[in-house]
């Protein structure tokens, strides 16, 4: 007897990593249950990326050229295109030292410092990468990560109505993801651009809006508001372009009438506790002067993200209130060695406030929620350190963040505290902190 055919029924396509897998995809949205069951990165629907080694320029194009650069402000209150004079190509390239460092400490080495990302679907790939921002990049920037993030409920609906601020978020993500999948996540052949294109394409963005003071009071914000994502993108990256940015920053501010110019909604007491935060935490690295004068005054403005964040969690006022004790150690660790000038060498003031650091750090459990922010405060203290059980107390925390993270700027910290750990008996360590231009927080 011969077989009844079947009707046709259309395949219904699931998500790349189950075809792969040969398995029925259950087509949840954003990510579908069977990826997210065993730990997989769900691409989703739309478009699929692949990262590749970026090693061979496309035929027939002319390399990029981006214009040199004078200063942030000119005469007349104008964003510059010093915007363009971030670093180029040099500065958002993985250095040699820094994978070999993380080769030595157990983490992968990419097979590409700058995969290429697919562009066939723009929305799909805008959509992924937005998503994997609130996903991995939002989580990390707050104390506490809730309903209450900004980073998260503020700047994402922003960027789908501003190209700037999407520009910036991309980038940050396209950064992350580079790094974090070491290059090797498969997708279709497509026209692809480069993580580094689209951070130059959000420069040249920010180019485009150079007349600052022409522009009404939201635009004038979401420059701010995409200056402040950028940083966030030189953290990923380790690069050294963080003080230009900053001065792109408060040039900005200067254009708005400072910050009380921001005005008094959410948008601006967001950006304005963000702005607090890293610009007392850059300050050592741009100079002892300034780090100094800047946390002498600005410190208590930088704990605003803590009061805000226990306004939301009163359960855990504890556990904020040793976040901000530990902070607050290393300002006093950062400023006792610039101002009082006591010899590098002085083994018991070192091993005193060490000591008190470590005994407030340590009866916390590995991983308690916050312990994410104390990368700034364990560098300092790290910095202070001399035996050699302190050093590596610090190292293997600050290891832990980046295997956790897989921020760039961690890696070119431990090698910064390397330095430090080696220099002369004549050399205070603060000196070295501006040298290598790189943002931790």
């Amino acid at each position: 007897m011969t077989r009844r055919k079947r009707p046709y029924v259309p395949k219904t396509k699931g998500c790349y990593q189950c075809s792969q897998r040969r398995i029925h995809c259950d087509r949840t949205q954003p990510s579908c249950g069977k990826c997210v069951s065993k730990g997989i990165l769900c691409s989703g629907f739309g478009v699929r990326y692949r990262f590749c080694d970026g090693s061979e320029r496309l035929k027939g194009r002319a390399p990029m050229e981006y214009p040199e650069a004078s200063d942030a402000l000119d005469s007349s209150g104008s964003l510059m295109s010093s915007a363009a004079y971030i670093d180029r190509g040099a500065s958002i390239e993985l250095s040699r030292s820094e994978t070999d460092y993380g080769a030595a400490h157990g983490q992968p080495r990419p097979d590409s410092l700058q995969p290429a990302l697919a562009w066939g679907n723009s929305e799909g790939s805008e959509r992924f990468l937005v998503k994997y921002f609130s996903d991995n990049i939002a989580p990390e920037m707050v104390v506490i990560d809730d309903n209450h993030n900004g980073w998260r409920h503020l700047v994402l609906p922003l960027a789908w109505g501003d190209k700037l601020v999407m520009k910036a978020v991309l980038t940050v993500s396209s950064f992350h993801l580079s790094r974090k999948s070491g290059g090797r996540v498969q997708v279709q052949n497509q026209r692809l651009a480069r993580p580094s294109t689209l951070y130059f394409e959000a420069i040249r963005e920010l180019q485009n809006r150079k007349g600052l003071d022409q522009y009404d009071h939201q635009t004038k914000r979401l420059v701010i508001l995409s200056i402040i994502v950028l940083l966030v993108a030189v953290m990923v990256t380790g690069c050294s372009d963080f003080p230009i940015l900053f001065h792109l920053l408060q040039s900005a501010l200067d254009i708005v009438g400072g910050e009380d110019g921001l005005g008094p909604d959410e948008l601006s007491e967001f950006a304005l506790r963000q702005i607090h935060k890293m610009r007392v935490y850059a300050a050592p690295f741009i100079s002892q002067q300034t780090g100094v004068s800047t946390i002498l005054s600005q410190a208590p403005h930088s704990f605003d993200c803590l009061y805000y964040s226990s306004r939301f969690h009163p359960e855990k006022q504890y556990m904020i209130d040793l976040i901000a004790s530990l902070r607050q150690q290393a300002y006093d660790i950062y400023l006792q060695r610039v101002l009082l000038s006591k010899p590098p060498g002085n083994e018991l003031s070192s091993a005193d406030v060490v000591t008190r650091f470590r005994a407030s750090l340590e009866p916390f459990p590995e991983g308690f929620p916050g312990d994410h922010s104390l990368i700034w405060p364990s560098f300092i203290a790290a910095s202070e350190s001399c035996s050699p059980e302190d050093q590596q107390f610090f190292e293997q925390f600050l290891l832990k963040q980046y295997n956790r993270n897989g921020f760039g700027n961690i890696l070119k910290g431990l090698e910064l505290l390397k330095r430090i750990w080696a220099r002369d008996v004549d050399v205070n360590w603060p000196a070295l902190l501006p040298g290598p231009r790189v943002f931790i927080m």
